[in-house]
């Protein structure tokens, strides 16, 4: 009896180490829930942070097109002010218009008197009391008279002549009046062509004046105007009523689409109501500005108000991009309150899992005091597959709702799509060479005229669909010149201020930019001027860098001030565009084509027999896993190609490619261990199949080193399709799974399913066998401490560019040229 209780307690506490071992175990992943939580949390922060910052910018952007707004009332009260002055003016001009008509008029009756005061025959017989005057004075007198005017005619100086002959004081009165009545009639002759010359000024200022107060004050018009408005939203509210009486009997398809064409409607007639008044206020500006030239402008609904009216066409252009500038910000506000939205949703969804969470916690919390032993354990091992399904499903969802975030941030920015441009390969590229011309030479140097010019051609003018046309790094190329120039002229000045003024710029320009193809070029062309400093420098501590110099190389060598500073610059924006490139135009597209393209694409629909059903299941639509690899591939020959183009040389393209392989080996093995269904012996083939395909495609490109990023991918299937059982421990345990940590090994062991017609489950013993000698592996190559608890591989964590390496250019700087497609002409010159 006592031997039969002994056997009964060792069964006991074997049992008992089993139960220890299931707990530890749950303990363990519950430990992998709570960091991923943790992570996701991370991840909402981030995504909540990003928000903020995109609402900032927002209103921004709204405060400053208000300021926009302001200044523009203020600009039409200054010219309401000018046109009451220009009102005043004309009503002073008008009375001293009216004045002079008042004395022209007098001055005209009085002359009509003085002449019927010469022909009456009073003036004619009147005695003289001087005889003794002779006649030669007479005549010369006339003759002067008849000199300095022309109003009279021969016959009336002869007879005046005639009848003073008899009479000299006669005469010389006569004499005096005639040359008042000259002297009067210029006055009068010029006054009159004063007061003409005014008058027409200000009819032509009367005409503008006129002009601009039809335009401001058409109170008919208006009324009419205001009177249709009218009567058209009668007539839309009522057929908006009748379709929704309509609509309201039908299902509920043709109410949403009803509710689209509605919503369509009002911001299309808000959008009318903007241009119709941007239009009338440009309008405005331009017959004002017009009024000045004197004629007539058209009337914005004529269907003539065009860039016509302005001989250099800028009316038309200012008008473009003033509804350029108003669409984009429409479309701003639009994404803002869409994001609002989005961000909304998601916080009331994962408040409603939160509650979901605590309620199923709630309802399955075992007492050991209410029920056995092995239904505490079957209920907690229930319970944790559920918090994991439950756990998996919410990563999934996140996901998807980061790729919205991730997109629609994309859009409010300006960035259209992820690709860029065109999938052109290099060979496809037509490249412009300049024509050999014998007669010029220069000596590799570039003179700058206008440096803020220079600085803005070269950074923002130079756009990625122009630079896959002209040489490779030329914008590297034409900054080294530049710089040897000064360096030549021993100039610091002027050296460290054109630096200062293209940094500037670019520095701008990189933290603004989401573009694939721009970051592309400038990481590039950065890199590129970065090793050329180092190439034609004047140091000699460096003999690497000048080793491969030619003889004319080494004589464009730096000789007056040492570039390390500018070097140092160039280093921080090297790493601050490519963290840019990787981050903002590489990741978001990148990370959702992972799991797709390497855990979940099947090349062939018959590979793979066993467990088709089950895979089906849990997975989407077989024709879509199918281009998902394909898909991937593409995606990284398109940032392979636009390296290349630009002129991207082994080390970049390695670092950026090496980093991608990084991202895509830690993503895809930190979903494959906490995923029963990828943790199997046909899994494995296929993805090992998946990660042959990508491996293969960096042999083809020469990218051979970045292989072996995908190394612990590899061996965690090695590790799937191997004989698990106590006599293959060594192997195990080798160089097999020399790159897994411990942990990773054991977790997905757990997370293995073995087929049914191949082998059974794993027992808890062997898996405590795996984890010692595991151990004892870490610490007989001395691994450190923190590498036997690591689980989780950083996702998308990205180390700084190394800017260690060095890359060697043969261009001949005496062959650079200037493209006459940038206009660089007018603020540089070769010498």
């Amino acid at each position: 009896m006592m031997e039969a209780e002994r056997l009964t307690l060792l069964e006991a506490r074997n049992r008992v180490e089993v139960l220890q071992e299931e707990v530890e175990r749950l303990e363990t992943e519950c430990d992998l829930k709570e960091a991923q939580r943790g992570g996701m949390e991370t991840k909402m922060v981030e995504l909540q942070s990003r928000l903020d910052q995109m609402q900032s910018e927002s209103g921004q952007t709204i405060v400053e097109l208000t300021e926009q707004l302001e200044k523009a009332k203020a600009d039409r009260v200054l010219w309401d002010e000018e046109r009451q002055r220009m009102e005043a003016a004309l009503n002073t001009e008008r009375s001293a218009r009216n004045a002079l008509d008042a004395e022209m008029a007098a001055m005209r009756e009085q002359l009509m008197k003085n002449v019927d005061l010469f022909e009456s025959s009073t003036f004619q017989k009147r005695p003289s009391q001087k005889k003794n005057r002779d006649d030669d004075s007479c005549s010369r007198t006339t003759s002067n008279l008849s000199q300095l005017t022309g109003s009279f005619t021969a016959e009336t100086i002869n007879g005046v002549h005639s009848t003073s002959r008899g009479s000299p004081e006669v005469l010389l009165d006569n004499m005096a009046s005639t040359f008042e009545q000259l002297r009067m009639i210029n006055d009068l002759r010029q006054r009159n062509e004063h007061c003409q010359r005014e008058t027409e000024r200000m009819k032509a200022i009367i005409e503008a004046s006129t002009l601009i107060e039809t335009l401001d004050k058409k109170t008919s018009l208006k009324a009419f105007e205001s009177i249709r408005v009218g009567e058209l939203e009668g007539a839309y509210n009522r057929l908006k009523n009748d379709m929704e009486r309509l609509v309201s009997g039908e299902n509920g398809a043709t109410h949403s689409v009803f509710e689209r064409i509605m919503e369509e409607n009002e911001r299309l007639r808000e959008e009318a109501v903007e241009l119709r008044s941007m239009l009338s206020s440009h309008f405005e500006k331009q017959s004002v500005a017009g009024s000045s030239g004197y004629r007539r402008s058209p009337r914005p609904d004529s269907g003539h108000c065009s860039g016509a009216d302005s001989e250099d066409g800028s009316s038309g252009a200012d008008l473009e991009e003033d509804l350029c500038i108003e669409r984009q910000c429409r479309h701003l506000k639009n994404l803002a309150e869409n994001l609002t939205k989005m961000l909304t949703n998601q916080n009331l969804e994962i408040e409603r899992l939160q509650q979901q969470l605590r309620f199923s916690e709630s309802q399955t919390v075992f007492r050991p005091s209410d029920c056995s032993l092995d239904e505490a354990v079957r209920g907690a091992h229930k319970q944790t597959q559920l918090l994991a399904q439950q756990n998996m499903d919410l990563n999934d969802k996140l996901t998807r709702q980061s790729e919205e975030l991730a997109e629609a941030r994309a859009q409010l920015r300006g960035y259209s799509g992820p690709l860029g441009l065109e999938n052109a390969s290099d060979e496809e590229i037509i490249r412009l060479e300049a024509f050999e011309k014998g007669s010029i030479k220069h000596s590799g140097f570039l003179e700058v005229y206008n440096v803020p010019e220079f600085a803005r051609i070269i950074v923002c003018e130079l756009k990625p669909t122009l630079a896959r046309l002209l040489t490779k790094n030329l914008p590297a190329y034409l900054l080294v010149a530049a710089f040897r120039n000064h360096d030549e002229k021993r100039d610091e000045t002027a050296l460290t201020g054109l630096f200062s003024s293209v940094h500037l710029v670019l520095k701008d320009t990189i933290s603004r930019s989401h573009d694939l193809d721009l970051l592309s070029l400038w990481l590039v062309n950065l890199w590129r001027l970065f090793n050329l400093l180092r190439q034609y420098s004047g140091e000699d501590s460096q003999p690497e860098w000048h080793v491969a110099n030619t003889e004319t190389q080494n004589s464009y060598r730096f000789k007056a001030y040492d570039v390390a500073p500018i070097r140092d610059q160039l280093k921080l924006r090297i790493e601050e565009c490519y963290t840019s490139l990787m981050k903002k135009a590489i990741e978001h597209v990148l990370s959702p084509k992972i799991v797709p393209g390497i855990l979940q694409h099947e090349s062939s629909s018959d590979l793979m027999t066993a467990g088709q059903e089950r895979r089906d299941r849990n997975s989407g639509s077989v024709e879509s896993q199918r281009k998902s690899l394909d898909d991937l591939l593409q995606f990284m020959e398109i940032v392979h190609t636009k390296l290349t183009t630009y002129g991207g040389d082994d080390i970049v393209v390695k670092q950026v490619i090496g980093q991608m392989a990084r991202w895509m080996c830690a993503l895809a093995l930190n979903y494959m261990m906490f995923r029963r269904e990828l943790c199997n012996f046909e899994k494995a083939i296929q993805i090992k199949h998946n990660v042959t395909q990508i491996q293969n495609w960096l042999n083809a490109k020469g990218l051979s080193d970045c292989r072996d990023h995908f190394e612990p991918l590899v061996q965690a299937c090695h590790l799937l399709q191997s004989r698990k059982d106590p006599s293959n421990l060594d192997t195990l345990c080798g160089e097999m799974t020399s790159r897994l940590k411990p942990r990773q090994v054991v977790a997905i062991l757990q997370h293995y399913d073995p087929s049914d017609e191949m082998e059974d489950g794993l027992s808890p013993e062997f898996l405590v066998q795996i984890q010692k000698k595991l151990n004892e592996r870490a610490i007989a190559n001395n691994d450190p401490i923190e590498d036997k608890d690591k689980l989780i591989m950083l996702g998308t964590y990205l180390p700084p560019f190394d800017t260690q390496p060095f890359s060697y250019s043969d261009f001949p700087l005496e062959t650079l040229s200037l493209p006459s497609c940038l206009h660089m002409q007018s603020v540089c010159r070769l010498v």
